[in-house]
């Protein structure tokens, strides 16, 4: 599309009014605001119309991991509650966790996290890079 113009936008540089811009259209869709020292915005603009593809670094928390030797003592319990007191401490404007097991799970469901309904995807080692 030739008319449209794309451009990126980093947070601490960006004007106020793109910045505005983009965080309206976040609040009226119930999105997260995004950390502006930590994201950059691809914007596609044509007569006056806004797009962007947002890239962010949002905390993830995992993965959690208890051996079987103390299981059902409560350190699960308390390396989440841990957990969440820190990122509540830093104040993190919000965090992903991957429950990789139903124990997983009901931690984050009784610490309030919401389940996810969309799809989720991941590249892991894009290029086939050995670590």
């Amino acid at each position: 599309m030739s008319d449209v113009n794309y451009r990126w936008v980093d947070g601490p540089t960006a004007t106020e009014s793109d910045w505005s811009k983009i965080e309206d259209i976040l609040a009226s869709r119930g999105w997260m605001s995004l950390n502006r020292n930590t994201s950059r915005v691809l914007i596609a603009e044509r007569d006056g119309v806004m797009a962007f593809h947002v890239f962010q670094l949002v905390p993830f928390c995992g993965p959690l991991f208890v051996p079987p030797s103390m299981r059902g003592t409560g350190v699960a319990e308390e390396l989440a509650d841990k957990m969440l007191g820190f990122l509540t401490d830093i104040q993190a404007r919000g965090w992903l966790v991957t429950a990789e097991s139903q124990h997983a799970a009901k931690l984050c469901e009784e610490r309030g996290m919401e389940r996810v309904q969309s799809p989720v995807y991941v590249m892991v080692n894009p290029g086939g890079v050995e670590v």
